[in-house]
This record gives structure tokens, C-alpha cells and sequence, in this order.
């Protein structure tokens, strides 16, 4: 990962410095004290992929204890549709994610929250972006919470994490246990099924009704998507087995999603991902998933559908150990996994569903 996505580019920390518009120091605070009573909190997950559904637990907890506070989350505008359906949540907040930390927007953002008064925040992942960092540092929250960064103060109390690799979500319960904070943090996500049949109506083919539907994943992630070569694979061995493909695409795939329809025309059901909930609809219609280290692929994940998942480091970070339908393919380079490894996976992740249904 590009470093300056972690520490910010020379550009955005010299600014800082310059405006001292970091964290501002704070008198000493009764600590236990301030946490246990907090009223007004707010959360920011990671906003590297799946950041937003890995953290579910992690809300589910701090509702848990705290029945009688104000609870915002902090997300990327994409994802207000789907973070609205998290029920821990009393507010969605939302910030452009495309925004430098010298900019009028985050300056805004900054200024929204300090005038909210929030006497809490947690700053979620080891490796969030640098301004999702200073967001907290600027927040004006009397506690901020996070693990340690190199480099970087924006958090008064600082998590220094365990080595090793653990799964993500694991990490965000374990840093509420060191305050004390445990309980059933289970999560089950489920959807709307009146908007689920309106839209499955409208995009799904009639002669696939109720036939074998795989989406796949076209979107990059943070490093490169599914290759020519891998998705003629994949959507030929979909068809053979009388399935249809339905493809996931955003802005830049679409020179890519047009030559599929052209090789597989009606085999094919191209959607566009600009709305997260009807994307969840759509995915929870499917069989299966196949898909990159991406958004979706933790949707997938959430809504407990068999995924094959993708991944260019190691994927016990990212997925949950006991995801017995999920089938990892870990490689140095997306590309380098075969279309016909990739297919093996799908039928190992969909008996993993059948012997755990």
C-alpha cells in the first residue's frame, strides 16, 4: 500500500504543521471515568476494504454498553445507503472519499464534528487512511481512541497492537476488552425483502428465474481486478453448468463489462454499483460470490452467501476463521490465479454452504 495513504503525502503533513490544524492538546482527564459516562460518541471505521462491515461487531458492543448515548458513524458518501441499516447507529455521517487533508472539505467536516461535542471517538484499524486519523485528531472529542501509529499523535489513548496477523474485527473487540467492554457480539445482516423482489423483478432475466445466479466482482479494490482471461474462464465455466453471471462494475469497467456483453450477451447481467443497498439486494439473490479483496466481497461475507475471495496478502486478516464457506486464493499478483483454481474455489465454498445450511 502507498505509504502516503498511511502517513499523507510531505505536501498534507507539512500543512499541518504550518496551519496547526492537528489535534488539539487536551487538560488531563479522568480517563475510566469520561469513558464510562460518554454520551456523545462517534465511531470511524477503517475505510480500507470491507472497514464498515468488519466493524459491525465493534458497534454492536458500544450500543451495547452504552444504551442511552448518541452514536455517529463517520463513512465515505458511497456508504451511506447501506450504513443506514446498521441498527447499533443513531446518525450517519459522511465525508467525500476523495479529500485531502488541506482541504475546504475536511476543514468543514472538522469543524462539524468539533461543534458536535463528542465526548468519545475510536479511530478503527491498524492502517486507516491519514486523514481518517487527523478526522479524529480534529474531531474535538474529549477521548480519542486508536491503535498506535508511526509517526502520528492524533489519539490521547493509544492501543499499541499485538503482533502478528489476527483477524481484523477480532482486533477492534479485543481493544474494548481493555476497557472492560465484552459481550455476544454476533452480527447477522439481513435485508429488506420487498425491495429485494422489486429489484430482482427488474434486472434478473425471466428465463433465469429461479435458475443459478454467481455475481462477480469486477471492481480493483486496492490493487488490480480480475483479468480478460480469468473472467472468460469464469463465465464460461459459469455457463456451462447452467448458471448466469452477474457482473458488479463500477465507472471504470465499463469498457470491460461492454466486451463481455458482446462475447456473452444475455448470459450476462451487468449492474452498476453506485448504491450499496441495492447492491446488497441484488447480492443476496445470488449463489455465490467471486470476487477481489474489495467492499463487496465483506458484504458477501456479511450476508452470508459462499464467496471466493482473492487476495494479494494474507486473507486470515480479512476473513472471519469460522467462514466455512469461504474460500481464500492468496497470490502475490489478482492475475496470477487461474480461471480454472477460481472455479474449484466456488465449488468448494458452495459445499461448504450446503454442510453448514
Amino acid at each position: 500500500m502507498n505509504s502516503s495513504w498511511l502517513r499523507g503525502s510531505l505536501w498534507e503533513r507539512f500543512t499541518l504543521r504550518w496551519t496547526r490544524s492537528g489535534p488539539e492538546q487536551t487538560a488531563p482527564v479522568e480517563m475510566l471515568r469520561e469513558f464510562r459516562e460518554a454520551r456523545k460518541i462517534l465511531i470511524i471505521p477503517n475505510d480500507r476494504v470491507g472497514g464498515l462491515f468488519i466493524g459491525a461487531p465493534f458497534y454492536k458492543v458500544i450500543r451495547h454498553f452504552y444504551p442511552q448515548a448518541q452514536i455517529d458513524l463517520l463513512v465515505e458518501e458511497g456508504k451511506v445507503s447501506i450504513a443506514r441499516q446498521i441498527p447499533f447507529i443513531d446518525s450517519i455521517l459522511s465525508a467525500p472519499q476523495d479529500m485531502s487533508v488541506r482541504s475546504s472539505a475536511f476543514k468543514k467536516i472538522a469543524g462539524d464534528l468539533r461543534l458536535r461535542s463528542f465526548d468519545l471517538c475510536f479511530c478503527l484499524g491498524l492502517d486507516c487512511s491519514f486523514k481518517l486519523t487527523q478526522l479524529c485528531g480534529a474531531s474535538g472529542a474529549r477521548l480519542r481512541v486508536g491503535f498506535q501509529r508511526r509517526g502520528l499523535r492524533p489519539f490521547n489513548i493509544e492501543v499499541v497492537p499485538e503482533e502478528g496477523t489476527a483477524y481484523e474485527g477480532e482486533r477492534y473487540l479485543r481493544l474494548l476488552r481493555i476497557f472492560g467492554l465484552s459481550c455476544n457480539s454476533e452480527v447477522r445482516w439481513t435485508l429488506a425483502q420487498d425491495k429485494v423482489q422489486k429489484l430482482s423483478a427488474r434486472v434478473f432475466n425471466e428465463e433465469f428465474a429461479g435458475g443459478m445466479i454467481v455475481a462477480i466482482d469486477l471492481t480493483s479494490g486496492e490493487s488490480e481486478g480480475l483479468g480478460k482471461r480469468q473472467l472468460e474462464h469464469i463465465i464460461g465455466g459459469l455457463i456451462e453448468r447452467g448458471a448466469q453471471a452477474l457482473l458488479f462494475f463500477s465507472l471504470a469497467d465499463r469498457k470491460q463489462v461492454i466486451y463481455l456483453k458482446e462475447c456473452y450477451g444475455r448470459q450476462v447481467i451487468p449492474f452498476e454499483q453506485d448504491d450499496m443497498a441495492a447492491t446488497a439486494a441484488l447480492l443476496g439473490e445470488c449463489a455465490a460470490l467471486i470476487s477481489c479483496n474489495t467492499d463487496l466481497l465483506h458484504l458477501g461475507l456479511a450476508l452470508e452467501i459462499p464467496v471466493v475471495g482473492i487476495f494479494d496478502d494474507d486473507p486470515r486478516r480479512w476473513i472471519p476463521p469460522q467462514r466455512r464457506f469461504a474460500h481464500e486464493i492468496e497470490v502475490s499478483k489478482v492475475r496470477q490465479a487461474g480461471g480454472a483454481r477460481i472455479m474449484e474455489g466456488l465449488e468448494i465454498a458452495l459445499q461448504g454452504k450446503k454442510e453448514n445450511a
